[in-house]
């Protein structure tokens, strides 16, 4: 059974590092220039006052300090830290890493700075917010579902984080400081990451598991 379990991670890693391949290339060569442009600027075109106070609201909810002060918290919290906090920050701390050495390498520029509503700096490919916070809040809605005795409410909270990562990476396109093709990016590659992690963490708690059935 898990066998089976690891095989079918095995091919969601490949079928997302996959798609991940193929949006860089397009994004190289240019030949997904025409529907970055075509998207963004049909998004751009709804923008509006309370359209922009709502969209900057979940765009912040994917920043670096945020996603720190809630690995902090979880670290803080005695209860918390073994199953959530050490594993959230081990994902957020890996996908960080990853995405700024993607960054480096593609050197994407940003969008023209006069179409953005936000300050931002430094490369656009992949988004690491939108990866970052599918990694991040993935891997906590993976542990809540894990651990989480209240089953309804680890199911509410994960479909809760599941609509605040795809709110992120939309938001990042109608502030303008990402193409929709580094957010299509940043989650495939978020998605190989976090499914990655995952199984490392299934990996490590099994052999944790048989250590102390020895020792026992």
């Amino acid at each position: 059974m898990k066998n089976k379990k690891f095989k079918i991670y095995g091919l969601i890693i490949f079928i997302a590092v996959l798609v991940f391949i193929g949006v860089a290339v397009g994004v190289q060569t240019g030949y997904l220039d025409g529907f970055d442009d075509a998207v963004r600027y049909r998004v751009y075109s709804m923008r509006s006052e309370k359209l922009t106070m709502f969209w900057k609201l979940i765009t912040h909810t994917g920043d670096r300090d945020t996603v720190i002060a809630l690995g902090v918290v979880l670290l803080l919290i005695k209860s918390l830290r073994k199953k959530y906090g050490v594993k959230f920050v081990i994902a957020a701390l890996s996908s960080t890493a990853i995405y700024q050495g993607m960054k480096y390498i593609f050197q994407r520029p940003r969008p023209d700075i006069a179409l953005r509503l936000i300050e931002e700096s430094g490369y656009s490919f992949p988004s690491g917010h939108s990866m970052n916070c599918l990694v991040s809040y993935g891997i906590l809605a993976y542990l809540l579902l894990r651990y989480c005795e209240n089953r309804k409410l680890a199911k509410l909270l994960s479909v809760g984080l599941g609509l605040i990562v795809i709110l992120i990476g939309l938001s990042r396109v109608y502030v303008g400081v990402h193409f929709p093709t580094d957010v299509i990016g940043g989650w495939s590659l978020g998605i190989a990451v976090l499914v990655a992690m995952m199984y490392v963490f299934e990996k490590f708690d099994g052999r944790c598991k048989n250590l102390c059935v020895m020792k026992g």
